[in-house]
């Protein structure tokens, strides 16, 4: 049985007394694992991402990272664990250049020089991100932005990776090289937690495991294909349906036999024989 990574209990929070913005949440994000929190604007999953990294302290209920619950005297701690990439990557950067912007928080743990030179080289590339290692932010195209800000965080290690509506300002193409970035990571550190709040509901796609957000409650959960079955229940709260479940949909209201398949490549493939 795999470790939980992140285990929510009973959690809420409001930002004032008299509002919750999170109400009872309970979840477990189990370790090396992909999962997706998705929910219209306002339904609480930025608030829920801020309080797993600390950011925030929930009213009531725990927080427990690796089995360790979260308080004051282990926050800074637990942290080491945890890496948060942002919907606006301008707020994340403090170097002039890119390479100082990667080499901010080894600096604060007093990597030497030497190692953190291999290890900006080595995240840069991860992310595509090498050729501009020099390039003030303020010369990068938002997915560029986005990759360095990725980039940041895969320099210090963590075992659960946060992206927080990472791909929310981005055009299609930036969404794209977001989204192919995460299975990458997935591809080469299988060990790596990967967490993605968002309402584009394209990215639930490839996760392993789906939760719903709505008014601040967890309101469905389950695989993509358990989660995605439950069409008037996400219309209700004001998401769609990804582009593959719709034709699916579709074909199979056309009495095409496509029901057992789980991605777009092997139904097209599929029907082309």
């Amino acid at each position: 049985m795999k470790q939980i990574a992140v285990s929510i209990k009973n959690v809420s929070f409001g930002y004032d007394k008299n509002e919750e913005v999170i109400r009872d949440v309970t979840l477990d994000i189990p370790a090396s694992t992909y999962v997706t929190i998705i929910g219209h604007n306002g339904s609480g999953k930025s608030t829920l991402a801020k309080l797993i990294v600390g950011l925030l302290q929930p009213a009531s209920g725990d927080i427990a990272i690796f089995d360790e619950v979260m308080d004051e005297e282990n926050l800074y701690e637990l942290r080491k664990y945890l890496g948060i990439v942002f919907q606006n990557p301008d707020n994340q950067f403090v170097g002039a250049t890119v390479a100082d912007d990667i080499a901010f928080g080894l600096e604060n743990r007093q990597v030497p020089n030497e190692e953190m030179d291999s290890i900006i080289n080595d995240v840069a590339k991860k992310v595509g991100m090498e050729n501009f290692l020099n390039k003030e932010p303020i010369n990068l195209s938002g997915g560029q932005k986005q990759r360095a800000a990725i980039a940041g965080v895969l320099a210090m290690n963590p075992k659960i990776i946060i992206f927080d509506e990472a791909t929310a300002m981005l055009d299609p193409r930036g969404k794209k090289e977001i989204r192919d970035i995460i299975q990458l990571m997935r591809k080469e550190n299988p060990d790596l937690t990967l967490i993605s709040i968002t309402h584009d509901i394209e990215e639930a796609v490839a996760s392993d495991f789906i939760y719903v957000m709505n008014e601040g409650k967890i309101v469905n959960q389950g695989t993509p294909k358990e989660v995605f079955a439950s069409k008037e229940q996400l219309e209700e709260i004001k998401l769609d349906l990804p582009f593959f479940y719709k034709l699916k949909s579709a074909l199979m209201g056309e009495g095409f036999p496509v029901s057992e398949y789980e991605d777009l490549e092997s139904m097209v493939e599929s029907l082309c024989k």
